[in-house]
């Protein structure tokens, strides 16, 4: 079993610190709702989730950040959870109906339903000219209907798409995809925008997380398992950078919701619902859960982790260079 140590820096005090769960419902707004219902049906994997603060500045109030394990279809699903936008990833030359990323598809398929809106989008993608970089380039989408940024489906009014692949796939053998300042500049460009818009809430699946089968055929899982952590603890570190980098200038965000896929979670651990843990699996997780939060930490505290964050075990992933 690995072993993880946890770095002294994370202990620092930073312009974005964690703070209680009970501090964090306490605004209950869509991303607030969403992150403690989540908790009520994932009392396994309960010990991943966190929170954060984003400190008030002049005349904004106070925001709070949340590190869910759940699934983006019931955040756009669920009127209660819905959030004002949302961040989805999509390929470089915004091909929305290619394969890839599939992520994508949980956003285009609900606005399918809505012709308008459809149309709309795919005039707005085809007025723009040009190829995204994989990690950084964004396109923010207005879906909502009017001045305003209530969406007329289950999808949020307003979306930034960023591009995370290739349309054919293939993104995630290149060693740029994971270095976490390119998707801390593609993350900060689009929390920029979406604030700028005037959302007041905003929720991002990993992206820049995607896994690959490569090592499929690990008969104990160890391997290909110790793969997708790194890819998601390196995730989560990249996302958090990008929002400590937008913080000082936020305007109308006061919700952004990291979601972690729960049915990848549920197949790299045996998490199912309303079933314990093995023993092992316990414990394996625990070390997970303990990465991920570090990462979280350093991130909204503008530090990058590094592979001697995690004993060594992520050395090819988080020593990416952008």
């Amino acid at each position: 079993m690995r072993r993880f140590h946890v770095n002294s820096r994370a202990v620092l005090a930073g312009v974005l610190v964690l703070v209680s769960v009970a501090s964090a419902i306490a605004q209950q707004g869509s991303v607030a709702a969403m992150y403690a219902d989540d908790q009520q049906r994932g009392k396994a994997v309960a010990v991943g989730f966190a929170t954060g603060s984003i400190p008030g500045a002049g005349s904004v109030g106070s925001g709070q950040i949340y590190l869910t394990t759940g699934d983006l279809q019931r955040a756009f699903d669920n009127a209660r959870f819905r959030p004002a936008a949302a961040i989805v990833p999509t390929n470089t030359e915004l091909q929305i109906a290619a394969k890839s990323p599939a992520t994508q598809q949980v956003l285009i398929d609900r606005v399918r339903l809505q012709p308008d809106v459809m149309r709309a989008l795919q005039d707005q993608i085809a007025a723009r000219r040009g190829v995204l970089d994989v990690g950084v380039g964004t396109f923010m989408a207005r879906l909502s209907t009017g001045a305003g940024i209530q969406s007329p489906g289950s999808f949020p009014g307003l979306v930034c798409l960023l591009a995370t692949d290739f349309p054919d796939g293939g993104a995630i053998d290149h060693r740029e995809l994971f270095a976490q300042d390119r998707l801390r500049k593609g993350t900060a460009a689009c929390l920029t925008a979406i604030d700028a818009a005037g959302a007041p809430s905003v929720v991002v699946p990993l992206v820049g997380a995607a896994s690959s089968a490569t090592q499929s055929n690990d008969p104990r899982y160890e391997g290909q398992r110790v793969l997708m952590e790194c890819r998601l603890i390196n995730a989560v570190a990249g996302i958090a950078l990008g929002i400590h980098d937008f913080a000082p200038s936020r305007h109308s965000l006061r919700e952004i919701g990291i979601i972690q896929w729960e049915r990848e979670i549920a197949d790299m651990f045996g998490a199912h619902q309303g079933e314990p843990l093995s023993r092992a699996a316990q414990s394996a997780y625990r070390s997970y859960a303990t990465q991920v939060k570090l990462a979280l930490r350093n991130g909204l505290a503008g530090q990058k982790t590094t592979a001697s964050d995690a004993a060594g075990s992520c050395n090819t992933i988080f020593n990416a260079q952008p």
